[in-house]
């Protein structure tokens, strides 16, 4: 798949069936001679894309916790297991 811009890759990141989220992030980055670091920041800011974490998919605002720099899914999980306990 080729990705020309940030937006489209943005796109492409949140796709939910997209299984391969995570290359594709570290080949642009590659690609692009950008750090990973340096992407996240840029795709957070200008194109509404977060990378969780903990499970390691991205996610629009609305999905993501900045407390915990963690999707709302992966909050939701270790909330329960905490109650477990």
């Amino acid at each position: 798949m080729d990705i020309e811009n940030l937006e489209e890759l943005a796109k492409e990141l949140k796709n939910d069936e997209n299984s391969t989220v995570i290359a594709l992030f570290e080949e642009y980055a590659k690609t692009h001679n950008i750090k990973e670091e340096e992407l996240e920041q840029i795709l957070s800011k200008k194109h509404d894309c977060f990378k969780c974490e903990s499970c390691h998919k991205f996610y629009c605002y609305d999905e993501y916790s900045f407390f915990d720099e963690k999707c709302i899914y992966c909050c939701d999980v270790d909330s329960e297991d905490e109650e477990e306990f």
